[in-house]
């Protein structure tokens, strides 16, 4: 699974528009329908910047504006982008031989050559830039570039998932002409707030035009793209709608044109539509996408595994899989999926027993005090769970956690927030108890960058990577190391099996359910192809074509 990017699950969505034209609201402007697609998404973003980004809503619109060396398609198969062909590998699976095409430009003209992706690379590994993970790119050793149009990279060490990294936003290319002036001139480090994560310029097959925060962001088709005759869309908007009620409202009246990401419990609804006339497809399919709540062990109270079993045991998570998400959705013990070949069938299971968890509490020293809330030591186990806001199913699940966790003598704060703070300051610097959220992945089962010690993220020093939580077993870190050198698929499932036992027992995460992805789409929309990977549904953007 490369680094695995924040879903969080941002949902997004797009919807069927009335007769042959819209009227874009902000904008107040009437355009032919067969020129404007519009992608609704549920919150505003924070970069267009792929060097820093890890959400999931970022990576849907960086797809129209940058390219990637390799693209994962629809089939989970690599397939070159900006190479001429797929890399050459060494034998020994240490050396990558890359050769790009010939002519292809960014936004402003300037070619692409090897010199970008070397950039790409240093601006990775650059002291100054917090960057969600560097990961992969610590495991270079040499990058050597042949000529404009050809460059070797050397491993220092094998890892058998290290090229599928090179199909997603992580490695998308930046124009080095461009961006090494920000970057110097801000003393050596880019930020979020930097003036190219507003204006990005790509070589993909749309050129940023616009961004109004909270509530739209606007591509142009590029007419230089590389892929001749593509785009055949003209423009693409992202209309910001947060609250899964008014996008599905949204979606119904016509005034965004796909829903992608829809919750689960909106499924049926989206079906009815279908089946009353209305023109749409309705995808629904295994993703590499779970919902989790992540357990903050820099808390003392988190830092006792029987705690955290407790609460896991506590939760009805039947029920909730049942109601909430109208059954379109599968239990979740792990974060690897179950259509993966590394699955493990046969995990402990955290099913509701109340008994178990008060059992689990009193083990741990958490007695009950006279108003009914457990102490231990004088302290309160009190503590906050935090998701972003508008996103209904989340919202109901801490709803729920509350009721149960307060009832086995917890004192529960629900705290959620707009998802850019969520996502930017809370989670970056750490500031929750309890964070619920969704991650999505490659199709590799490597989680190396979310349970490894050494991706602990410390804002104090600096520290990247993806564990948020500060979860650390020397064990684990053992495997999750060994699976990335393991080049036989049988022993790479004893070594990721083992994984998910100690996931298992240590529940770093209550893990929650996966995600069965469900886009609705307009059936005159041509090329529309999902995509199971954090590729994303707008993986082949330059494809679509209204029909």
């Amino acid at each position: 699974m490369k680094k695995k990017t924040l879903v969080l699950i941002l949902v997004a969505v797009l919807v069927v528009a009335i007769g042959l034209y819209y009227v874009f609201e902000t904008k107040s402007v009437l355009a032919p329908k067969k020129d404007v697609l519009v992608w609704g998404t549920l919150t505003d973003i924070e970069t267009l910047n792929p060097i820093l980004s890890e959400a999931s809503a970022e990576t849907i619109m960086m797809n129209g504006i940058f390219s990637t060396l390799i693209k994962v398609n629809g089939d989970l198969e690599f397939e070159p982008d900006l190479l001429e062909e797929l890399p050459e590998i060494s034998e020994d699976g240490l050396e990558y031989t890359f050769k790009l095409r010939k002519g292809v430009k960014f936004h402003d003209g300037v070619e692409l050559t090897a010199e970008d992706v070397e950039f790409l690379y240093e601006m990775k590994m650059a002291p100054g830039n917090i960057v969600p993970s560097r990961s992969m790119w610590e495991k270079i050793d040499k990058f050597e570039i042949i000529d404009d149009y050809n460059f070797k990279i050397t491993l220092k060490e094998l890892d058998v998932t290290w090229l599928e990294s090179w199909a997603y936003s992580e490695c998308m290319i930046p124009p080095k002409h461009i961006l090494e002036k920000e970057f110097i001139a801000n003393g050596n480090a880019l930020t979020k707030g930097g003036d190219f994560s507003r204006n990005p310029v790509g070589s993909g097959p749309y050129k940023f035009a616009e961004w109004k925060s909270n509530e739209y962001v606007k591509l142009e088709k590029f007419d230089g793209y590389y892929r001749k005759g593509l785009p055949k869309i003209k423009t693409i908007v992202y209309k910001i709608v947060p609250d899964t009620n008014a996008m599905l409202a949204q979606f119904k009246s016509g005034e965004i044109d796909i829903y992608n990401g829809a919750q689960a419990n909106q499924y049926k609804e989206l079906l009815a539509m279908k089946e009353s006339g209305q023109k749409i497809e309705v995808h629904k399919y295994p993703a590499f996408i779970y919902m989790h709540a992540d357990f903050n062990m820099r808390n003392p109270i988190f830092a006792d595994k029987r705690v955290r079993q407790a609460l896991c045991y506590a939760f009805p998570k039947e029920q909730f899989m049942e109601t909430v998400l109208d059954g379109v959705g599968s239990w979740a013990d792990t974060s690897i999926a179950p259509s993966s070949w590394a699955h493990k069938p046969d995990l402990k299971r955290y099913d509701y027993d109340v008994e178990k968890a008060k059992q689990l509490l009193d083990e741990a020293g958490w007695k009950s005090g006279a108003d009914g809330v457990r102490v231990k030591d004088g302290k309160k186990l009190a503590f906050s769970i935090s998701t972003n806001s508008g996103n209904k199913i989340r919202e109901k699940f801490n709803e729920i956690c509350k009721q149960e966790w307060d009832s086995i003598g917890c004192q529960v704060t629900i705290q959620n927030y707009e998802a850019a703070t969520l996502f930017g300051d809370i989670l970056d610097n750490v500031k929750f108890d309890i964070i619920v959220f969704g991650w999505i992945s490659g199709f590799d089962p490597d989680c190396k960058t979310l349970f490894h010690s050494g991706q602990i993220v410390d804002p104090a020093t600096g520290a990247t990577g993806q564990n948020y939580v500060a979860y650390n077993n020397p064990r684990m870190d053992e495997l999750l190391d060994a699976g990335l050198k393991e080049p036989d698929l049988e022993k790479r499932k004893e070594i990721y099996y083992e994984i998910q036992d100690i996931l298992a027992e240590d529940v770093p995460y209550l893990f929650v359910y996966f995600y069965n992805e469900i886009a609705a789409v307009p059936a005159n929309l041509g090329n529309f192809k999902p995509n199971p990977t954090q590729a994303t549904n707008s993986w082949n953007m330059f494809e679509w074509e209204w029909k």
